[in-house]
């Protein structure tokens, strides 16, 4: 077996057992049940903000600490956190357990950085990145859809979500991921915390350098420096090349974000990816305190939660879009302005539905139309920005993608779920999240548009 197919295989295992989280679209009702007895303005206010505000904290210092472990390690206690999340919110739990759970739930989520960081550090050849980003996402949206699954039809057996069992089939998910990591290949060094040659910017195989030339740039597709200048690898001092130098973390870091965002190409795609980002996670965590909301606003008691169901084919067809969308040979240099146009007005489209709807049908039909669009965006975004870095960047720009969505979810949490800056009802708040994809979409529009006018030829170092 190849090895891109090898590591995509280990990577989409790991991925898929990572989802089986049983309790997950039930986590609110949950919450509000004679169980815990929460109100449904308590579990954002006071639960799931601990969360955000763990992730916060964490994910920068996870991001180094993952590189100077190499991955795996990261990937393995990322499954230990799940457990101590889940055991966290077993058997009657009082509300500061279950904010102690939520601190883990927040390590949980910023490990997930390492699980991409992962795959592009072990999978060399980039013509195989949109492949591979689209079967990890697949793995990852299948995964999320066989959990749901299962929580909707236990809840069906039941007449009502059993939500401990839910919780404890939640453990094993997590316990299966933590042992699953233990067999990944290892990486085999760490980019910023050991000693390595130092190989000038202008030899480097792998760049994110970008010249820009109308002149010789005239056809649509992207031209590789080894087919337009060989000569150029050839005329470097040898005084530039294989030089034994031991660089401070800082420098290096530094150095190797500023060569990674000096693409305009890789920064456009880095804004859609962190504000998009950040208005999913909102989105996510909150569109079950929505259905919990809408039926108390409704005053319908009789209404069976299909929250198990509506979460499965969100991310089946998130799933079937994201692997579909990874065979699309499109050069997306060319056509993603409009295509992140269309899918941004689609995704604020049906959240600004969200608001004034008080059917839950109808809500669940938007949740799934919103997930199926954000995910096979994000592939693109994932893919895209990953052929354009060098090989060292992709933790960085990755967790510094993470980091920024995650400072919109806690603004939004501190400024708006918390009351801080204005107050509004749970149903207001996916206002909020609409604005921010409309946002998007007027960049996009304005971008394709400039397109247009300009001749901004470019020549890509891959």
């Amino acid at each position: 077996m190849e090895n891109w197919k090898k590591i995509s295989f280990f990577v989409g295992v790991f991925a898929f057992i990572r989802e089986f989280r049983p309790i997950e679209p039930f986590y609110a009702a949950y919450m509000t049940s004679p169980l815990i007895n929460c109100t449904v303005e308590q579990v954002p206010k006071e639960l799931y903000a601990v969360g955000s505000y763990s992730m916060f904290v964490l994910i920068i210092i996870i991001f180094l600490v993952t590189d100077y472990v190499r991955y795996k390690p990261v990937l393995i206690v990322d499954g230990i956190g799940g457990i101590l999340h889940y055991v966290a919110i077993t058997n009657r739990p009082s509300k500061l357990r279950i904010q102690f759970g939520q601190a883990f739930y927040g390590f949980f989520f910023s490990a997930e950085v390492a699980l991409f960081g992962y795959l592009y550090a072990m999978v060399e050849d980039k013509q195989y990145y949109q492949k591979i980003t689209g079967h990890a996402r697949a793995a990852t949206l299948s995964g999320k859809f066989f959990s749901s699954c299962v929580s909707q039809l236990l809840a069906m057996a039941f007449g009502s979500p059993p939500f401990n069992l839910l919780v404890y089939l939640s453990i094993f998910g997590m316990s299966s991921t933590a042992v699953w990591a233990i067999f990944l290949p290892k990486v085999k060094q760490s980019l910023y915390f050991h000693k390595r040659k130092k190989v000038d910017d202008s030899i480097m195989t792998q760049s994110t350098d970008t010249i820009y030339n109308p002149e010789k740039y005239k056809y649509p597709h992207q031209l590789s420096v080894d087919s337009l200048n060989t000569n150029q690898k050839t005329n470097v001092s040898p005084l530039n090349t294989n030089t034994e130098e031991e660089y401070s973390v800082l420098q290096t870091l530094y150095k190797d974000f500023k060569q990674s965002y000096s693409d305009p190409y890789v920064r456009k795609l880095c804004f859609w990816w962190a504000i998009a980002m950040g208005g999913y996670l909102q989105v996510y965590a909150y569109i079950n305190v929505l259905y919990t909301y809408v039926l108390e606003e409704t005053d319908d008691a009789e209404f069976t939660l299909y929250n198990g169901a509506a979460e499965s084919l969100n991310t089946l067809l998130g799933a079937i879009a994201a692997f579909t969308i990874s065979k699309v040979n499109w050069n997306w240099y060319s056509v993603g302005d409009v295509f992140f146009t269309v899918g941004s007005v689609v995704a604020s489209g049906v959240l600004l539905c969200c608001v004034y709807c008080k059917n839950l049908w109808f809500i669940y039909a938007f949740y799934i139309i919103y997930g199926m669009m954000y995910q096979t965006m994000l592939t693109i975004a994932e893919s895209e920005v990953a052929k354009r870095l060098s090989e060292k960047c992709y933790g960085l720009i990755f967790g510094f993608n993470t980091f920024l969505a995650v400072c919109i979810n806690t603004i939004i949490i501190y400024g708006v779920i918390q009351g801080h800056f204005i107050t509004i009802t749970i149903a207001q708040q996916f206002l909020i999240y609409a604005m921010l994809y409309g946002f998007l979409s007027m960049f996009f529009c304005s971008t394709a548009i400039l397109r247009l006018f300009t001749d901004e030829g470019i020549v890509e170092y891959t």
